[in-house]
């Protein structure tokens, strides 16, 4: 066995989270965003259980460079569980055993409804065949210790009846399954269409085990009001904590928008960090974080810059703040882990290929979550963003 760290305990980390507020304060997994620097300033601001971006389980199986560009994490990284998306059982029992020792989870991505992902049978496309799903967990289960968690994050399978959901919910907690997390859409419906509350609270009442509730929760009221509707044990936000990353922190409760001490922080992350905290991550989180402060001008000169320093000359310059030297000299966090993988040899199958997922999935693109900010803050504006940004090396 690894000698990494202890697992925790992730339903124990449930209970927690729901005597404190009722429900757990849940990160959702977002592709590009969810990483190691992010994840700490989350846990700060009071976000309890945190994923890692969308990994592809086969190409993390096959490539160390997937693995060292894909995963990070240090000892304060408590509880992360890591997302892989995969085809099969064997695709992702081969990245759970890899990533083992590092993570408190994994789970298996059902819900991305992107339409790459659909077509080499990632995330919605496996909710096309349950049975799949079923075999994947089930086996995942008896291939891993019971320490660790093994989670499922799903769509809704149908827009008006919540009954075939309610089936794949309970067959999922029978595989072996320790938690579930909900969009409370179908894979058909966009974002801006209701979030069908109803059909959550039958599938929390339907289940023994912990049920996390995703969508549309944009505050802190929002995330409460969820919880009261659906009696979810935990509430999952994406683009409202990219938005304002205090969103679950308590001091900020009727904060509209992110708190000047909350960038602060991200600044400070960003010096300790390095080069470990790619400069394009970094504008983009700012961009989502600050954007809606700045004017038409301010916001072309902030999408103009191309290092870290010409950001914190901003800040500096425009309000007063900036990043805390000392972080450098008295590191506030542990230093990254350097995970290796010899713990473990998958067996991989040679009928497989590495999924080429440049073409839609490529982390030096702005991506789904980034694209569909621009578009908002270009219409309050008419500022165009789509080519502000240079493109990591």
């Amino acid at each position: 066995m690894h000698p990494f760290r202890e697992h925790c305990d992730i339903l124990e980390v449930f209970k927690e989270g729901k005597s404190a507020d009722g429900f757990l304060r849940v990160a959702a997994p977002m592709v590009r965003y969810s990483k190691l620097e992010f994840r700490r300033l989350l846990r700060k601001h009071g976000v309890q259980l945190r994923f890692t971006p969308m990994i592809i389980a086969d190409s993390f199986t096959r490539s160390e460079k997937a693995r060292q560009n894909e995963f990070t994490t240090a000892e304060d990284d408590v509880p992360v569980i890591a997302q892989f998306a995969a085809k099969d059982a064997n695709e992702f029992v081969n990245s759970a055993q890899l990533v083992y020792p590092y993570v408190d989870g994994v789970d298996l991505n059902c819900g991305c409804p992107q339409s790459w992902a659909i077509a080499k049978g990632y995330g919605c496309g496996l909710l096309k065949n349950p049975e799949l799903v079923k075999d994947i967990i089930s086996t995942t289960r008896r291939s891993l210790s019971e320490k660790l968690s093994v989670s499922v994050k799903i769509r809704l399978l149908q827009h008006a009846s919540s009954k075939t959901t309610v089936e794949f919910a309970r067959q999922l907690e029978m595989c072996g399954a320790t938690f579930l997390s909900l969009h409370g859409r179908t894979m058909w419906q966009k974002t801006s269409e209701p979030l069908n509350v109803e059909a959550i609270r039958d599938i929390k009442d339907a289940l023994n085990i912990p049920l996390i509730a995703n969508g549309s929760v944009k505050t802190w009221d929002d995330a409460c009001e969820l919880h009261k509707q659906t009696g979810a044990d935990g509430i999952m936000v994406a683009r409202g904590l990219l938005s304002n990353p205090a969103l679950f922190n308590t001091k900020y409760k009727n904060a509209e928008i992110t708190p000047i001490e909350c960038v602060q922080d991200w600044l400070d992350i960003a010096v300790e960090a390095g080069d470990n905290l790619h400069f394009l991550t970094f504008h983009h989180h700012l961009t989502f974080m600050w954007g809606a402060h700045l004017k038409r001008k301010e916001r072309l000169e902030f999408n103009s810059f191309t290092t870290k320093e010409d950001i914190f000359n901003f800040f500096e310059k425009n309000y007063n703040i900036k990043p805390n030297t000392q972080q450098i000299i008295e590191r506030t966090y542990p230093p990254y882990t350097n995970c290796t993988y010899d713990h473990f040899q998958p067996e991989i199958k040679e009928t497989n290929v590495i999924e080429d997922t440049t073409s839609s999935w490529n982390s030096n693109t702005n991506g789904k979550f980034f694209n569909e900010f621009s578009e908002e803050l270009e219409a309050e504006d008419d500022c165009d963003l789509s080519n502000s940004f240079f493109a990591e090396i």
